[in-house]
């Protein structure tokens, strides 16, 4: 069996505009773009797009981003002059890298001068920091960094923000105290009880330390943990301090109990609840508070992943959805967590081996494709769409481009084995062509030969699609496309005139 994520995408030739007359080359283009072609067959769903009702502001351009283990921050830094990390983030145009996770409050000393604490496993020194702003200049990408506040050294995190901030300048996004303090009780970081008010005193005084060392470098925060009843912390620290950004954690399932989860888990209907309610929790927070929120920590099953779910193809169909609803909840972004050395994790991209990992030989797992064809999103507003009613396997999202494009990205949930969908797509009449962009793999349980446009992302960390695509059926006003079993797509669609 072979699995297909269908991706619709239109781009006019350079020499042709949109907005030309009758007689045009553009016009003429338009018209074989939209001819009738092949009969489409499949059990109909409709998707009805209102490109006039926006639900959600713009899709910032740095939405999408990663996170890395703290620890992995003096390998990460070495990759702007060796390795492939350059040119695959540079494929998601921009974006922000987040230094964080449970080595940054459990094994990950700032090391200026002096000995090595013995609790430390990892230290940043500030050549690493000189690494790191090279890998930002050479990617465009921004930094967020937690500095350690499980090990109350507030003096040490200020000296690492001052270094940061005179390392990175404009490429420093922020800085947060501690990852996940709402569970530093369960993790031994401190003595019950330790509630928030605590919590906020002893941040307070970080937050004293850094402004005195780095004036003017954004505090962001709580970035508490993962699960619903911990949305508060989220809401008291907007309330009490009004960080620059908030920042929450979010995966919605866990193999941190005895329970293994199966891909019919990641790709449920009531995974998809579940998400849809902690965006909108978080959400609503940003919203009452005018204070921009990111899952700056988030991938699909915490305590790092389960194989066969979380590095499998079935994977990317998940993340397209998910990335798509948070796209249109309202949240300022989202970065998939990393576990760079782990393979088999819930790792967009990893090293297969310790040699890889020290000369920067990434490989792009099928997470990462999900990423690539999100970016396409990017810039465009979110505006209403439904499916036919009861229709519980295929959700759907649309998003009207700066430049007048319509991209509707479809996810298909339906198990391998049943019939296909016959997407009728109902919407304004202008909308009458477009192209296709095939992402396929051998199946649901796939880890290699995924292909976008029929190329797989190089060794070297670039990709790019054949140049003729296949054109979208129909006319103007009656557009479809087949949807096969345990699929996606996204269509991309340009106005006649």
């Amino acid at each position: 069996m072979v699995v297909t994520v269908v991706a619709v995408v239109l781009t006019p030739p350079a020499s042709s505009s949109t907005h030309s007359g009758p007689g045009s080359h553009a016009t003429r283009w338009l018209e074989l773009a939209s001819a009738p072609g092949p009969t489409l067959s499949g059990r109909p769903v409709v998707v009805t797009v209102d490109p006039a009702a926006t639900i959600a502001p713009v899709v910032p351009a740095d939405f999408l981003g990663l996170s890395f283990e703290a620890g992995n921050l003096p390998s990460i830094a070495g990759y702007a002059d060796s390795g492939d990390l350059v040119n695959l983030l540079r494929s998601l145009g921009q974006g922000i890298m987040r230094f964080g996770g449970g080595s940054s409050d459990k094994t990950t000393a700032w090391l200026q001068e002096g000995a090595t604490p013995p609790w430390a496993q990892t230290t940043i020194v500030p050549q690493d920091l000189a690494g790191l702003a090279g890998l930002a200049r050479a990617t465009g990408w921004r930094v967020l960094l937690t500095v350690n506040f499980g090990h109350y050294e507030p003096v040490a995190a200020a000296q690492e923000a001052g270094a940061v901030q005179a390392a990175l300048g404009a490429s420093l996004a922020g800085i947060a105290i501690g990852n996940e303090p709402d569970r530093y009780v369960k993790d031994k970081l401190r003595a019950s009880p330790w509630p928030f008010a605590d919590y906020l005193t002893e941040a307070g005084a970080y937050r004293a330390a850094i402004a005195a060392a780095a004036p003017g470098v954004p505090i962001v925060g709580p970035d508490s943990s993962s699960g619903g009843s911990l949305v508060p912390w989220v809401t008291d620290l907007a309330t009490a301090v009004h960080p620059a950004l908030l920042t929450d954690h979010y995966y919605p399932l866990t193999k941190c109990q005895r329970y293994k989860p199966k891909p019919s888990d990641l790709l449920s209907p009531a995974t998809r609840s579940r998400e849809m309610a902690r965006l909108r929790q978080v959400a609503a927070v940003s919203h009452a508070s005018a204070i921009p929120l990111r899952l700056d920590e988030t991938n699909n099953v915490s305590c790092h992943g389960q194989p066969g779910v979380s590095n499998v193809f079935a994977s990317a169909l998940w993340a397209v959805d998910y990335i798509v609803r948070a796209m249109g909840s309202g949240v300022s972004g989202m970065n998939l967590h990393d576990l760079i050395a782990e393979p088999r994790a819930y790792s967009p991209l990893a090293a297969e081996d310790a040699r890889a990992l020290a000369n920067g030989a990434l490989h792009a797992n099928p997470e990462w494709y999900a990423l690539l064809l999100a970016c396409q999103l990017v810039g465009d507003q979110p505006v209403q769409v439904s499916v036919t009613a009861g229709d519980r396997v295929m959700t759907a999202g649309a998003f009207l481009g700066p430049s007048g494009k319509l991209e509707i990205p479809l996810v298909d949930f339906a198990p391998p084995g049943t019939q296909q969908l016959l997407v009728r797509l109902r919407l304004p009449q202008h909308f009458g062509a477009g192209s296709i962009l095939r992402l396929t793999a051998p199946g649901l349980g796939a880890t290699a030969g995924v292909t976008l446009g029929g190329h797989g992302v190089s060794p070297a960390g670039t990709w790019s699609p054949d140049k003729g695509l296949p054109l979208v059926s129909g006319t103007p006003g009656s557009l479809g496309l087949e949807m096969p079993p345990s699929s996606a797509a996204l269509v991309t669609l340009y106005p006649t005139g």
